[in-house]
């Protein structure tokens, strides 16, 4: 999350709990706050500070503590992140060379739809280990993201029928 987005988190937070900057320095707030959430999407951050005030009986401002255990809460759900799929695709192509239909049989089924076959370890095991981890790595992160974000999306749908997307 870069600073602008990190205003606008305080913004939101501000407009529902007018006391949270009271005797506070803006600027700090704000340095400190995109420092923690650096790392962090602003979409995965805005997110958790709406859960946060759909579900607040206390009245009290979230702390960022609050909003990332919303956050880890949500990833475990999800599953994996993309870094920790693409660590076991990558695990499974180091040892793709020989064992490629093994290593594709241990994937889970969401990482296996995204490579595709133990065809694509064996051949991602052949090729230079720095077009793995740029290209390859790249790509993949990409398609999971893309694969989780339907996923989100279609679960959002209500009453689905046995979809095959959705099954994991």
């Amino acid at each position: 999350m870069d600073m602008n987005e990190t205003k606008r988190i305080l913004a939101d937070i501000t407009a529902m709990y007018p006391s949270f900057i009271k005797d506070r320095d803006p600027a700090v707030l704000s340095r400190v706050w995109q420092r923690l959430f650096a790392n962090t999407p602003y979409a995965l951050v805005n997110q958790a500070l709406y859960a946060f005030l759909n579900t607040d009986v206390k009245g009290f401002p979230p702390t960022p503590g609050a909003l990332n255990d919303i956050i880890q809460k949500a990833r475990q759900l999800n599953g994996p992140t993309e870094d920790d799929a693409w660590l076991k695709v990558y695990k499974a192509i180091s040892r793709g060379l020989y064992n490629s239909q093994e290593e594709f049989d241990k994937l889970p089924p969401d990482i296996q739809r995204i490579v595709s076959s133990p065809r694509m370890l064996f051949e991602w095991a052949h090729m230079d280990s720095d077009d793995v981890n740029k290209v390859i790595a790249a790509h993949f992160k990409r398609s999971w993201r893309a694969r989780q974000e339907l996923k989100q999306d279609l679960l959002l749908i209500p009453e689905t029928s046995a979809d095959p997307l959705l099954t994991p």
